[in-house]
């Protein structure tokens, strides 16, 4: 029988001392009590630590020089990364939803009526009966009764929802497990729309399964992301092991690049075979950006964030700078620096025009490079 344990609350002070005691070193503990404050010790701290964590004697502790501003950096970085894939996957309901409403309409008609029917879909064995055609159908039949507008205007007005503004009130989950239950032809031609194939390629299983893995990868990394969760280490449960596939790489050659990716990269190379590159751009630029920014101060966090990305990281060194000011910054937030450029760090160049690092977000770290 487990025992009880009492959870004591902490000021950040104390949490400090706690950290202090374990091996954990501040650089700048006014700092650090802003950002506890912030956002709390456990979404920091206990969210972030493990990287940097060893057993001393049978007892956790903090390795050799790692700072609270280090995990910090690492909590940034998810942060950052969390929201660029929120981002990205409504841009890709949104795509998904005008995809799937144009195949509906067109091979059944915009009348509710018509293309809610059952013979219009196939019935497939699910866990989880809501899943099931019987569940997605009454699903959507719920949604035509919504009093939210557009879908109420269209009812009342027109006595018909058209498939595109039913869809706008439809949930991701729902809108992909009625693609799942579409019958083969009307799914080849989703698939010809999204990936702006031949229509020969699209009848192979090989690109259904495709097709189908990868919105059930969109809806685990949304699902994650909207629920506050680590993003930069996740692997989703409906995780794929097609980006290696042979027959896969002929069709779409830059796969090549994605191919011993996991994660949040495994994310990035599925995307990448859509037409519409918008989310994948969102995501990678963001991911681009903050592991230059975490790396340029933390070199040493290389090899970790390698082995969960499943990506050799070549990195360019860039800092921020202001016309106005001397200083280069290694994060563009920076003491509120405003009209910055982003470039890439050369230190010959930076020293013949006396630009300095600035002390806060560099410390020092470039004068080394």
């Amino acid at each position: 029988m487990a025992t009880s344990r009492r959870i004591i609350y902490t000021t950040p002070h104390e949490q400090i001392n706690l950290l202090q005691s374990k091996g954990l070193a501040f650089e700048n503990t006014e700092f650090a009590v802003a950002q506890l404050h912030e956002y709390g010790y456990y979404n920091i701290i206990n969210s972030y630590k493990t990287p940097y964590i060893t057993m001393n004697s049978g007892k956790k502790c903090y390795l050799p020089n790692t700072t609270f501003e280090q995990i910090y950096s690492l909590f940034t970085l998810d942060h950052n990364l969390r929201n660029s894939i929120m981002a990205a996957m409504l841009d890709f309901e949104e795509h998904l939803r005008a995809a799937v409403a144009e195949v509906v309409a067109r091979n059944f008609g915009t009348d509710h009526n018509d293309y809610l029917k059952w013979e219009n879909y196939r019935d497939r064995r699910v866990s989880r009966d809501r899943f099931s055609l019987r569940g997605i159908l009454g699903t959507l039949q719920q949604n035509l009764m919504s009093d939210k507008d557009p879908i109420r205007y269209y009812r009342e007005t027109y006595r018909t929802v058209p498939p595109w503004i039913l869809f706008k009130g439809t949930y991701f989950s729902t809108l992909i497990n009625l693609v799942r239950l579409f019958k083969n032809a009307q799914k080849q031609e989703l698939i010809r729309l999204m990936y702006n194939i031949d229509e020969s390629i699209t009848s192979l299983p090989i690109v259904s399964r495709l097709f189908s893995e990868t919105l059930f990868v969109c809806l685990d990394f949304r699902n994650r992301a909207a629920h506050g969760g680590r993003v930069y280490n996740f692997e989703p449960r409906n995780s794929t092991h097609l980006l290696n596939n042979s027959e896969l790489l002929h069709i779409f050659p830059d796969l090549e690049t994605w191919k011993t990716c996991h994660g949040v990269c495994q994310l990035l190379g599925l995307l990448s075979c859509f037409s519409y590159m918008n989310p994948h751009y969102t995501i990678d630029s963001s991911l681009s950006e903050e592991l230059n920014r975490h790396l340029t101060n933390y070199p040493q966090d290389k090899s970790f964030l390698e082995s969960i990305l499943g990506l050799e990281l070549l990195l360019k060194k860039v800092v921020w700078i202001s016309p106005k000011s001397k200083k280069y910054h290694s994060d563009p937030t920076c003491s509120g620096i405003k009209n910055y450029i982003k470039i890439t760090f050369d230190e010959e160049v930076f020293s013949l025009n006396h630009l300095i690092p600035c002390k806060r977000c560099c410390r020092d770290k470039y004068q080394n490079t």
